[in-house]
């Protein structure tokens, strides 16, 4: 079962940020760790296309789910990552439903969208493919994620939500401490209650509900309201906090000489 059909029969899945790491090797890390996907972070990580694509291989070789945060929705930056055969891709700093619909349109095909047929990872390298089989089960398989991170985008959450093709949301809340002059300040009761109406909106439109997590009292909290796309820690906050803490614990051993 493929994320997406996982998460309409609603069941939870869990993935991890790659923002850094780009050897292909951490993939298998990741899936003996028990990881259901893993979003790559192309909007603010230093990944190549070529860097993206062999994490995709290993990807769909290890039947790992993998979604593309994009630097920008326009039509060549989505082909590109799609034609990798990823899972779907987050859409950043969405504000306007003008924004997604284009999105959605690139990413699939007629009749769905706009989309151009490029075949190669797309179906692991295989001739005679059913170019009909292709097109339905990517229009009904591809995940569509807008993330809300700013004033204006939970201003308009309504408009998009109920955009075809959006497949669920996701919320960015260092993007929205700083659209509300409140930077770092991400526990401030105004984004609980942004969260809240973002989701609230989510569900009434019967989309996907995702965020990130760092810690387990948001974890929590965020089960509570129903996410079920569940992304926990980045490559590089995981390696920070795991030596940070064993360093702590170390160096205040008594036997430790400093």
């Amino acid at each position: 079962m493929n994320l997406k059909k996982k998460l309409r029969a609603g069941k939870s899945v869990i993935g991890t940020m790659l923002t850094l790491i780009s050897n292909p090797n951490i993939i298998w890390i990741l899936k003996n760790a028990g990881f259901d996907f893993i979003f790559i972070d192309c909007e603010h990580g230093t990944y190549t296309f070529q860097d993206v694509s062999r994490l995709v291989s290993l990807c769909r070789a290890l039947d790992v789910g993998v979604i593309v945060r994009v630097p920008q929705p326009d039509r060549q930056c989505i082909q590109k990552y799609s034609d990798m055969g990823i899972d779907g891709i987050m859409l950043p700093m969405v504000e306007s439903a003008e924004q997604a619909s284009g999105a959605a349109e690139y990413a699939r095909y007629i009749p769905r969208g706009s989309r151009g047929m490029g075949l190669g990872a797309l179906v692991d390298y295989k001739t005679g493919v059913n170019l009909t089989e292709v097109i339905r089960e990517v229009n009904e398989d591809y995940i569509i994620l807008t993330q809300i991170e700013t004033r204006k985008g939970v201003e308009n959450i309504d408009e998009i939500m109920a955009v075809p093709g959006v497949d669920g949301v996701f919320f960015g809340v260092y993007d929205m401490s700083i659209s509300y002059s409140k930077p770092g300040q991400i526990y401030d009761p105004i984004f609980r209650e942004n969260i809240s109406r973002v989701l609230l909106s989510a569900k009434r439109h019967d989309k996907i509900l995702g965020h990130h997590f760092f810690g387990y009292e948001d974890l929590s909290w965020g089960l509570e309201q129903g996410v079920k796309l569940v992304t926990w820690h980045t490559d590089v906050s995981a390696l920070q906090n795991f030596y940070k803490n064993d360093l702590e614990k170390i160096t205040a051993l008594p036997q430790f000489i400093k």
